[in-house]
């Protein structure tokens, strides 16, 4: 699945949009909206994104997940040789594993929970600024076609850009955003 992002004056102008892709064929649950009064948004009956989507504990949270793994093995290979034949050896390697996989995905959840989403980041000041951020999930070629054809005759959308659906922890800056909303 990819989402197509275009950028927006502000909020009504994404309400026309989101109606002009409904009326397209495009699915209500595939259009989110990113703008900073929610409850706007809401009034206008749009997809506005909920906490995972507005922040990057997610994407963060993978990258504190892969630390952990590397963390993990290491402290799996010292705990065994030192605690090597304690009856309790077995148990406390365990148990020091877990603590060095779960910590550092708890902290970089907590630290995502803080910060703009990796793809929101470079439409940050877009945002603040009371633009809008029209994200769009397509998964054909016919939904693709009804996009463009609807994109073609609306003037105030300019194109931003196609990302991935699924999370990449690899993407993104290494130090986030943090979030101001």
């Amino acid at each position: 699945m990819k989402k197509h992002l275009f950028l927006l004056p502000g909020l009504n102008t994404a309400k026309e949009l989101s109606d002009l892709l409904e009326n397209s064929g495009i699915d209500h649950d595939r259009i989110h909206i990113a703008h900073e009064d929610h409850t706007r948004a809401m009034k206008y009956h749009l997809n506005d994104l909920n906490f995972l989507e507005e922040t990057d504990t997610i994407h963060s949270g993978e990258r504190g997940f892969m630390i952990g793994i590397v963390l993990a093995a290491v402290t799996g290979f010292f705990t065994y040789n030192l605690l090597d034949g304690h009856p309790a050896g077995g148990i406390g390697t365990v148990f020091a594993c877990l603590i060095a996989l779960g910590f550092p995905t708890w902290l970089g959840g907590m630290i995502g929970a803080s910060s703009d989403n990796y793809r929101l980041q470079p439409y940050h000041d877009h945002i603040q600024q009371g633009g809008a951020v029209v994200m769009v999930d397509i998964n054909n070629p016919i939904e693709k076609e009804r996009l463009n054809e609807t994109i073609k005759h609306y003037a105030p959308a300019r194109a931003a850009g196609t990302t991935s659906g699924f999370d990449n922890p690899f993407s993104g800056q290494l130090i986030p955003r943090k979030h101001l909303s």
